[in-house]
């Protein structure tokens, strides 16, 4: 019994964790769509920085153990990419590549 009530404890605050995450992933990227308005980007810079805010958290949700120093794009399917943008495979892998560029030219989301 003590280690099912442990086990229910742990699930609980996993679900709380991930709930505080997904909030925190909500507020940022309401700030950076603010901050691109603010820019007056065009829709294909907003999507470039879109995808870079998609492997920016891949990173981040990789244990520390075994994230790399640096993103790495092809955490980032290209699929995911067609999908989240609504675009063709080539356009998504253009995508993809000006948003890992941005990211190694500072962008941090």
């Amino acid at each position: 019994m003590a280690r099912q009530a442990t086990a229910d404890l742990t699930a609980e605050q996993a679900k709380a964790d991930a709930a505080i995450l997904r909030e925190l992933t909500a507020r940022t990227e309401a700030a950076a769509l603010e901050a691109e308005d603010t820019a007056r980007l065009s829709p294909r810079e907003r999507a470039e920085r879109k995808v870079a805010r998609l492997i920016l958290t891949a990173h981040h949700n990789l244990p520390a153990d075994q994230r790399p120093a640096e993103p790495d794009m092809y955490a980032v399917s290209l699929e995911v990419v067609q999908e989240v943008l609504g675009v063709s495979h080539t356009v998504a892998g253009q995508r993809r590549q000006v948003a890992a560029d941005l990211i190694a030219t500072g962008y941090t989301g």
